[in-house]
């Protein structure tokens, strides 16, 4: 397996990607004084679903490219 693998660039891209988008969304847009809005994107997206899916596609991908190879 090459490394680093394609599927740890997706998780990069995915984690950071949502950091960057929620930074200059507070930064330019002002959702940091809407109600209830940081806790949403940055408590349970950003610290529990973005981890959560970057854990299922590190680990359903290479298993699907494993089972393919014949592994």
């Amino acid at each position: 397996m090459p490394w680093p693998p394609k599927v740890f660039w997706i998780s990069l891209v995915l984690f950071y990607g949502w950091t960057a988008l929620c930074w200059i969304l507070e930064a330019t847009a002002g959702i940091n004084h809407i109600p209830l809005a940081p806790f949403w994107y940055a408590a349970v997206v950003g610290t529990f679903l973005i981890p959560l899916i970057m854990s299922i596609i590190s680990f359903y991908f290479p298993e699907k490219a494993e089972e393919a190879r014949g592994v």
